[in-house]
């Protein structure tokens, strides 16, 4: 399986399609094997979509992602978990873990999450059907 997450830094980007590096982390038996981070910067959305198509991306963890770009993944067979913000250490080892569910703030008092209290899920619409019940 293989994971991609957009980073600014150390965090994950707080919009899919702006970020200037992607995190691509395979992981087999629930341990990660391998990972290495790859330029983004000066590609358009179209050229993201071949991007993971040609690295054959399973999951992508993000922060914000509207409903095309969403849409799109999804009819490529990646499976979207949105809207989720915090450093992308955090977020691999929740989403190894199993714990990781759309709408999840990792950061000190916003949100839901290991630091922040309980709250709504965070999220449009459209991205409701994802959310684990």
């Amino acid at each position: 399986m293989k994971v991609a997450i957009p980073l600014f830094d150390n965090w994950i980007s707080p919009r899919f399609g702006f970020s200037p590096e992607m995190l691509i982390v395979t992981i087999e038996d629930g341990k990660v094997i391998s990972q290495k981070t790859i330029s983004m910067a000066g590609l358009a959305l179209p050229q993201w979509f071949d991007q993971f198509a040609s690295l054959e991306i399973d999951t992508l963890i993000c922060g914000g992602i509207d409903g095309f770009c969403h849409h799109q993944l999804k009819s490529l067979g990646i499976s979207v978990i949105p809207e989720i913000a915090g450093e992308a250490s955090e977020a691999l080892t929740l989403f190894l873990n199993g714990k990781l569910e759309p709408g999840l703030r990792m950061c000190r008092g916003r949100g839901r999450g290991l630091r922040g209290g309980k709250g709504e899920f965070f999220g449009p619409p459209w991205a409701m059907n994802d959310k684990k019940k």
